[in-house]
């Protein structure tokens, strides 16, 4: 009886002490971090920043609580050395009338470089002007 019980608590501390591997994986580029903002006349913000080669693709969007009347932006494309940003491009002077804005242009890069796509808008309703600014960040290999 002894020899069993012995045998039982030498497997189960030998169940207990394996070491399982633990597997971890790469979560994919997101747009959602899971963090929103609270904002007073806007409903939401995006910036996007893709490469096809050398080409950035470079689009946002900014919708503004029911109300809005006009949403002005302009739009950065900086490149990203370390804690550096030097803009590259800028679209600026831009609007919409309403409460939707969209913007969508491309631009020739220099690969080898971190990018960062910035926006910053103004939407205007009810009377108050609130200033936004979102980004998305994107390599050009």
């Amino acid at each position: 009886m002894k020899t069993k019980l012995m045998a039982l608590v030498t497997a189960l501390v030998l169940l207990i002490s394996v070491n399982v591997p633990a597997f971890a994986t790469v979560k994919p580029k997101s747009s959602d971090s899971g963090i929103h903002i609270m904002y007073t006349n806007t409903d939401s913000a995006s910036a996007y920043l893709d490469f096809s080669g050398t080409r950035a693709d470079c689009s946002a969007i900014v919708e503004g609580k029911s109300g809005t009347t006009k949403i002005t932006a302009t739009v950065y494309l900086k490149r990203v050395v370390g804690s550096t940003k030097t803009t590259v491009k800028a679209w600026t002077g831009l609007s919409a009338s309403g409460d939707s804005f969209s913007f969508d242009k491309s631009y020739y890069a220099a690969s080898g470089y971190n990018y960062e796509l910035e926006i910053k808008a103004k939407v205007y309703r009810n009377g108050t002007v609130e200033s936004i600014s979102v980004s998305d960040t994107a390599y050009c290999g």
